[in-house]
């Protein structure tokens, strides 16, 4: 189990979702590279199968990424917490 922070995040503008279903890639510090990505899928699969922890930092508030479904679609979003938008769709664009 390892812990990791989002740095980055690539959304689709064309995508029927304005939430985090519109996301198309998450981007990680690397070590051999300045930006690993992975998809919504992957990083669903990092915390729900894997055991791993994700963050996200915004506005200097940390929060926990989780594991979401709508249908068959794996995604991913923040936990709630007092902000109005999801602090994942707040990151820079990779």
């Amino acid at each position: 189990m390892a812990e990791y922070t989002v740095k980055c995040v690539t959304t689709d503008d064309s995508s029927q979702y304005d939430d985090c279903r519109c996301i198309e890639k998450i981007g990680f510090p690397g070590k051999n590279s300045p930006t690993v990505t992975r998809t919504p899928t992957q990083v669903y699969d990092m915390i729900e199968n894997d055991g791993d922890t994700v963050l996200v930092k915004y506005d200097g508030q940390t929060t926990k990424v989780i594991g979401a479904t709508h249908g068959t679609t794996k995604y991913v979003r923040t936990e709630p917490n007092d902000t109005k938008d999801d602090n994942l769709l707040k990151q820079p664009s990779c």
